[in-house]
């Protein structure tokens, strides 16, 4: 069984998937597309990187094997069709909402849950709208939320060693054969906004029109081989 979205193809395999990423980027529900060649295998390395920092904290994810180079190896999960966004410092459509500067902490992390639908813009929605529309149990809606804050942490910590700032992080879940809540798809500058003393290493120096953003994704990658290696 094979799925190809806007940035990755899932092909399922017996009791494993491969993931292979696309060098095609997106902005603003895929009204803003384009194809960088070589985000595919950065995002997948930058991607294994992380997911095996995770796991020696032990945090499950889906993630078995990098497969060079732009493939991984994953446990197949029931994906949620949720977007879990952690929030450390006000930024994007949060400052669109609620004003406030970007940039400006957040007294604690803020968990928020998106409903992936373009067409609708990605509704944000609370636990009980999960669970009336039937995507998720409201004990299964607090494993993502406890498990996204201990990876946003553990992330930012790791960042934090090199002096760089996690603003915000994007997650998504699914469940594995046993019913259990595991971190699923990618980490890379496609899923969270870096920054360091203004500078800017995520996927917002192309919804702005920045520069080259597959320049800001390659001197992540170099960050997180280097750090990796400490």
């Amino acid at each position: 069984m094979n799925y190809e979205g806007k940035t990755k193809i899932v092909k399922v395999t017996g009791d494993y998937a491969l993931l292979e990423f696309k060098d095609d980027i997106t902005a603003g529900d895929g009204l803003k597309h384009d194809v960088l060649t070589g985000k595919g295998s950065i995002c997948a390395e930058t991607t294994a990187i992380l997911m095996k920092y995770l796991s020696e904290k032990d945090i499950k994810t889906h993630l078995v094997e990098y497969i060079p180079p732009r493939t991984l190896k994953v446990i197949p999960l029931k994906m949620f069709p949720l977007e879990v966004v952690v929030r450390l410092k006000k930024a994007g459509s949060f400052v669109r909402r609620y004003g406030g500067a970007e940039g400006e902490d957040l007294p604690v992390p803020l968990v928020e849950f998106f409903i992936k639908d373009d067409e609708r813009h990605d509704p944000m929605v609370c636990v009980d709208h999960l669970e009336i529309l039937g995507i998720a149990t409201k004990k299964q809606a607090e494993k993502m939320k406890e498990a996204a804050v201990k990876i946003t942490l553990a992330l930012k910590e790791f960042f934090e060693r090199a002096n760089f700032e996690l603003w915000d992080i994007k997650y998504e879940f699914g469940l594995d054969k046993d019913g259990n809540v595991v971190l699923g798809d990618e980490i890379s500058p496609d899923t969270f906004r870096l920054r360091k003393k203004g500078e800017i290493f995520d996927k917002d120096v192309y919804r702005r029109d920045l520069g080259d953003p597959l320049k800001k994704y390659r001197e992540v990658l170099e960050l997180c081989r280097s750090l990796n290696s400490q």
